[in-house]
């Protein structure tokens, strides 16, 4: 009888890529640092995730820096569907003086829409759905929050294969009105990354990818009682290198976001580093 027979290569194809991928590919995925991958936790599966940022703006007679740790859960509700939480406990200080607590409590969830394996690459997109909670202190001093309820939107696609990675993303954040009636700036991100891993490791072993992003930050300028804030709103572009280590279900990413240009209405403050840690584990 002819092998034909006992394999159809259109209809087995796509189960064969999908098996040398998964052969071909560390086990945990991996994605940005400062921006939105596409890739999702698996049905059922739990990432638990700390992770540490310390931030400084300076400018205009003013410096802040601020300091943050995270509690960051994700949760695969089927394959291609997650849900996302992330609390925040948020300390700064500056020329405006010192305070500590709670920060925004933030709400996510990403669907993967689109998926195509080929032997050693994936191919990915999701679209990213959040909200941010009024949760952080808006009293005397520094102020650990905006106030108001923000609604988060996106879109972001990726390719990873062996050794390169690449990743995409428009994002924004659509601001409604906070402490003291002031509604912030809405917010647009862009965010283009490129990877490499420049040791190409076994499935059980330390793996390690370098990363370089190009993230790009535009607000719309503040309005209180409807009138637009002069000092306020303008875009930064930073250049952010990061490194993803994972060994098994382990993982530690960070990074540093450096700006290289800005256009900043009036005077105001501005970026003058972040930097972050995080270390997670798939459960």
């Amino acid at each position: 009888m002819a092998p034909g027979r006992f394999f159809n290569r259109r209809r087995y194809a796509p189960a064969v890529a999908a098996a040398m991928l998964a052969v071909s590919l560390p086990a945990a995925a991996h994605g940005p640092i400062f921006s939105a991958g596409p890739h999702v936790i698996f049905e059922g599966g739990v990432e638990a995730g700390a992770t540490y940022r310390r931030e400084r703006s300076s400018g205009a007679w003013e410096r802040e820096t601020t300091n943050a740790w995270a509690l960051e859960l994700e949760y695969g509700l089927t394959p291609d569907w997650q849900i996302g939480l992330e609390v925040p406990l948020v300390r700064k200080h500056g020329t405006a003086g010192n305070a500590a607590g709670l920060g925004e409590v933030t709400i996510t969830t990403k669907y993967r829409f689109w998926r195509l394996d080929s032997p050693g690459t994936q191919r990915t997109a999701a679209v990213i759905l959040g909200i941010k909670t009024p949760t952080g202190n808006t009293g005397r001093g520094p102020r650990l929050g905006s106030g108001s309820t923000d609604f988060l939107m996106g879109l972001s696609a990726g390719y990873e294969a062996r050794r390169w990675y690449a990743f995409a993303d428009a994002r924004t954040r659509v601001n409604t009105r906070g402490a003291g009636g002031r509604r912030r700036g809405d917010k647009l991100f862009l965010d283009i990354v490129g990877g490499v891993r420049p040791v190409l490791a076994g499935y059980k072993e330390p793996d390690t990818v370098f990363l370089l992003e190009l993230n790009w930050e535009r607000a719309r300028r503040d309005r209180l009682r409807g009138v637009a804030l002069a000092d306020t709103g303008g875009w930064e572009l930073f250049l952010s290198p990061g490194i993803f280590w994972t060994y098994r279900n382990f993982a530690i990413k960070a990074g540093v976001q450096i700006p290289i240009a800005r256009a900043l209405n009036g005077s105001q403050a501005g970026s003058d580093y972040r930097a972050l840690v995080t270390f997670q584990v798939h459960l």
